[in-house]
């Protein structure tokens, strides 16, 4: 199974991960959610998330662009995206969106965008402090999640005993305990590696891979500054934050 997350309106890095996933003949997907903002082709990549078939879940970015509401706790960079969401998706688009689910529960697995405390609320699980308040929430031995673009291992053997790692290639799954995979970012990575990524899950083996797939930087580049979105989604794309 490949779990992919904030794909954030970049095409060229969701077609380069959807094309590692066909090479590893992964048919069996899951997106935690935006699809959308900062990135120029948010259209674009809502429809080809929507022509797998897969589950899809909300993100903050999904929830905002599918809105009329003002902008709360959202930086001018995000606003920017947001608004070019809201002028070129059409409304059924807009509607999609606005239906996802905010979680997913399935196989002895949990889904979610952020937190699964009040996944609506959209928190980071960015501290020990936040991973306690997630665990008290996850019922289920296995959650993965985005939101942050840093990918993630947490393992929870009960209160004050939280374990952390940072996501990144094969990684043996402990046998005891909760664990929370945070898959990272397919559009725009925040772990100072610009390379897309997303997270394949072996149940019966019990391991997860972090995969990291470049894409064509520089197009993408390109596509930001004529759509005159702001420079330093561009910027940040080059040096993964």
């Amino acid at each position: 199974m490949a779990v992919f997350s904030d794909v954030h309106s970049n095409l060229e890095a969701l077609e380069a991960v959807l094309a590692d996933m066909d090479a590893l003949q992964i048919r069996r997907r899951v997106c935690l959610g935006d699809l959308v903002g900062y990135g120029p082709d948010p259209a674009a990549c809502l429809e080809k998330v929507r022509a797998l078939g897969c589950p899809v879940l909300q993100g903050n970015h999904d929830a905002a662009a599918a809105c009329e509401e003002d902008f709360e706790e959202m930086n001018s960079t995000a606003i920017a995206g947001i608004e070019l969401c809201r002028q070129s998706l059409t409304p059924e688009q807009r509607e999609w969106l606005a239906s996802l689910p905010l979680t997913l529960a399935e196989d002895g697995c949990e889904f979610v965008h952020g937190s699964l405390d009040a996944p609506g609320e959209w928190w980071y699980v960015l501290s020990p402090e936040d991973a306690t308040i997630h665990f008290e929430a996850q019922t289920q031995p296995v959650c993965f999640c985005g939101h942050t673009h840093d990918p993630m291992l947490w393992q929870s053997n009960g209160p004050h005993q939280l374990s952390i790692r940072h996501g990144e290639g094969r990684i043996k799954l402990p046998e005891t305990g909760k664990i929370l995979i945070n898959v990272g970012s397919v559009g725009q990575p925040r772990d100072r590696n610009p390379d897309a990524c997303y997270a394949i899950f072996h149940p019966e083996a019990r391991w997860v891979q972090f995969r990291r797939v470049p894409y064509n930087l520089e197009k993408t580049k390109g596509k930001i500054g004529r759509a005159g979105l702001p420079q330093y989604s561009a910027e940040r794309l080059f040096e993964g934050r």
